[in-house]
This record gives structure tokens, sequence and C-alpha cells, in this order.
């Protein structure tokens, strides 16, 4: 009887041992997965489309001397957009002030790398990279002059009905916290607003 007993102890044990390991091996937790798309079914983001501090512009935003005036975007961006939503960071190897900014976007650029063109615009590569970080100052929130660490995002977002290209940039550092959310929200656009 104990024999039997023991054994019907360890069946029961084997199926409870694999119902957990099977529901833990089963569980969907994409949503938590940076790289896999299903987050973007339940996201709801954080910015909108405006010309305020806090918005994605379509045009160049308040706080800028050409305020509500048309961007002629760069051509490596708008093809950058017919791939994926686009982040760029303008910094120099080497510079104190800048440097964690970069890194910072270039890890979040890692981490989202499925639905994020990133570039890294170090001025100090010389060539194509730093023709292309001159050419980002175009996109300085503030105008002219251009101060580094520059970081833009380029999305797809919907304005009056209509698909354009809405974009956010900053001088200087950005938190963490805040960094990511502008990369899910371009993200989120990107994937409601494009043909993809």
């Amino acid at each position: 009887m104990n024999k039997k007993r023991s054994y019907g102890v360890a069946i029961s044990l084997f199926f409870v041992v694999s119902l957990v390991l099977l529901s833990g091996c089963t569980s969907d937790n994409s949503n938590n997965n940076s790289n896999g798309q299903s987050w973007v079914n339940t996201y709801t983001p954080v910015h909108s489309v405006g010309s305020g501090e806090d918005d994605f512009w379509t045009v160049f935003p308040d706080i800028n001397p050409d305020a509500g005036k048309s961007v002629s975007h760069l051509s490596w961006v708008i093809d950058s957009l017919k791939e994926n939503c686009v982040v760029f960071v303008v910094h120099k190897t080497g510079c104190v002030a800048c440097q964690p900014q970069a890194d910072r976007v270039l890890a979040l650029g890692e981490n989202y790398v499925d639905s994020l063109v990133a570039y890294d615009l170090d001025m100090t590569l010389g060539g194509d990279v730093e023709q292309k970080g001159y050419e980002a100052f175009l996109y300085d929130p503030v105008g002219p002059p251009g101060y580094i660490a520059l970081t833009g995002i380029f999305t797809l977002v919907k304005d009056n009905g209509k698909v354009t290209y809405g974009w956010h940039s900053w001088e200087g550092d950005v938190a963490d916290a805040e960094m990511e959310t502008w990369i899910k929200d371009g993200i989120y656009y990107y994937t409601m607003n494009s043909e993809k």
C-alpha cells in the first residue's frame, strides 16, 4: 500500500511540475519584449501631434525661429522612413556631456532593432557620417547654433486625416524613461500609419 501511495504521489508531482513548466513556456510575454510587435496592439501613446514641446511635430515647432513653417526633410531620413521609424543622435566620441545621450539612444536602438532605424552620427568619424551629422542640425528644435548631443526621432503620423512625417528633437540629455516613451510612441505611430 505504501508503494502504491508513493507511486501515486510521484505521478501527481510529475503532472504538477509538468503543468508549471509548460505554462511558463507557453505564456505570452511578448508585450514586454521590445523587439516583438504585439505590444503595439495594446499601447497608448504618451505624445500626440502638435507644435508644443511635448508633441510630435509636422512643421517647425513653436520654440523654433521658423515656427509653423514646413520642413524640407533630409533624403536619408525619408528613405529610412520607408523601412521603419527613425532615430538619430549627433555626438562626438570623447564628449563627456553628450556621451550619455549617445549611449542611451544607441542602446534603445538595439532594444528596438526590428522596429527602428538608428543612426549613430559620431562627428569624429568624418566622411558621410559627419556630413549627415551636420545635415541633422536642420532639426535642431531651437534653431542655430546647434549643440550636441542632438537627438531626433521620425515617424508617420496622421495630421488632419492625412498621413505625414512626424518628428521631435532635443539638444542635450533626455532621461532614459522619457526617451523610451518617445521611441515607443514613434514605433506605435509608424505601425498604425505605414502600409507595411
